[in-house]
């Protein structure tokens, strides 16, 4: 059993020890990996309103899943906004049970089983200056997670969550991007291109330019990889690797049609 505490002990030391978003992800996901946990997710900012803005970090989810959660399931997902009335890590979908769900919400909760989402541990992360977040983790196995579990994910997540808001002071390192700025920059590090933001925005290409310039001077950068190397650095954009992230900023080249 000390050999587990210690385990467990390890773990926490290892997430405040991280220099970097990116090795804090890794470290969560050690951390949960104690309790038999894979897959998790993770939506800041987190408000009552579902339709502000809410950027997606998440590891070893489904891709489909993830890009459908970031294009429209963000506004429908009940998980984040049940998080505020419940002290602590709950469980899902039994904690919903007593909860009266609109039609959106429960058609959410079926897309969400459909990709291994189905049951799973959610929690609030709260942190200074009203800097809060959502922790959401798959449970994939088939009886239900003890409290010790819970209490896990919760510690887990709240250590993991102000370690965070210790690294990227936002109020003091953050640029002000508009809601717009965001969504372009979050599209710019997905690889598309400025065209094709245009499109998936319904704007004209010439504003997603315009979006871009500002974007470059407001992060003081001079090309879309580093514009997205520094929105991640700040935790205006997320990832699932670095890496990844570094090579979708390309955008891909054109092949030639077959003859």
């Amino acid at each position: 059993m000390a050999r587990v505490d210690d385990a467990h002990s390890d773990a926490l030391e290892a997430i405040v020890a991280s220099k970097d978003l990116l090795a804090i992800h890794a470290t969560v996901s050690d951390a949960l990996a104690l309790e038999g946990i894979t897959a998790a997710y993770f939506i800041t900012p987190l408000t009552i309103d579902a339709r502000v803005g809410r950027l997606l970090t998440s590891r070893n989810t489904p891709p489909i899943w993830e890009r459908r959660y970031r294009s429209c399931l963000h506004r429908i997902d009940p998980l984040p906004t049940f998080s505020l009335s419940v002290a602590g890590a709950f469980f899902w979908p039994d904690a919903l049970e007593l909860t009266e769900l609109g039609d959106y919400e429960q058609r959410y909760l079926k897309i969400a089983r459909r990709y291994g989402l189905g049951r799973g541990i959610g929690v609030a992360c709260y942190g200074p200056h009203g800097r809060n977040g959502f922790l959401g983790t798959a449970w994939p196995h088939e009886t239900k997670p003890e409290v010790k579990v819970l209490q896990w994910v919760n510690h887990v997540a709240q250590t993991a969550w102000q370690h965070c808001c210790q690294l990227v002071r936002m109020v003091e390192t953050n640029p002000v991007l508009s809601s717009r700025e965001l969504e372009v920059l979050s599209w710019m590090c997905e690889g598309k291109s400025n065209s094709v933001i245009a499109q998936i925005l319904n704007i004209s290409r010439s504003s997603v330019d315009m979006y871009v310039r500002r974007l470059f001077a407001k992060l003081e950068v001079t090309d879309r990889t580093a514009a997205c190397m520094r929105g991640y650095t700040l935790g205006l954009v997320a990832g699932r690797d670095l890496h990844k992230l570094i090579e979708r900023t390309q955008p891909n080249p054109i092949k030639p049609l077959p003859r």
